[in-house]
């Protein structure tokens, strides 16, 4: 049997509304907020992702640097008895074919010219000298950049 006098339960706020356009309204919003936050995500997921792909062989380029580099300063000594040599233009092709490669995977030189305003975010000064203040005396060592982002700052010599 029922007992008629039995209260109905109290509103705890855990009930939800009875008003079924209501219902409707907060879960369209709740739905929509959801999906919006979704593809938020899914966006910065995808950034992300081109951004690590972008960046991935920087420990690689950076430890090729010392390489390149020697290749260009033993290109720049070649004796003059040797520049006709076939084995020497060969060693010179492969140097091109290697700073090409490394262009082509985004490394680029930093521009350090005499006469340009330092710049401390892409140039390290070495050393300073008579001259302009705040110009580039002299180019000490080339500095790289990949998509952007500075590898090793342009070692300079600045005006005082």
């Amino acid at each position: 049997m029922k007992d008629e006098n039995q209260n109905p339960p109290a509103d705890d706020g855990a009930t939800p509304p009875t008003d079924e356009p209501q219902v409707r309204n907060d879960f369209e919003e709740k739905y929509l907020r959801a999906y919006a936050d979704l593809e938020n995500f899914r966006k910065q997921v995808e950034r992300d992702k081109i951004e690590r792909a972008k960046f991935a062989n920087e420990s690689c380029l950076v430890a090729l640097l010392p390489v390149f580099e020697n290749f260009k300063r033993a290109s720049a000594h070649l004796p003059e008895n040797l520049k006709a040599n076939e084995w020497a233009n060969g060693i010179a092709a492969i140097e091109k074919q290697f700073e090409a490669t490394l262009a082509s995977l985004g490394l680029r030189k930093v521009e350090a010219k005499v006469g340009d305003e330092f710049d401390a975010h892409r140039h390290e000064v070495i050393a300073t000298g008579t001259g302009e203040s705040g110009k580039i005396l002299d180019l000490v060592e080339d500095g790289f950049e990949l998509n952007g982002k500075i590898l090793r700052a342009a070692k300079v010599r600045v005006g005082k």
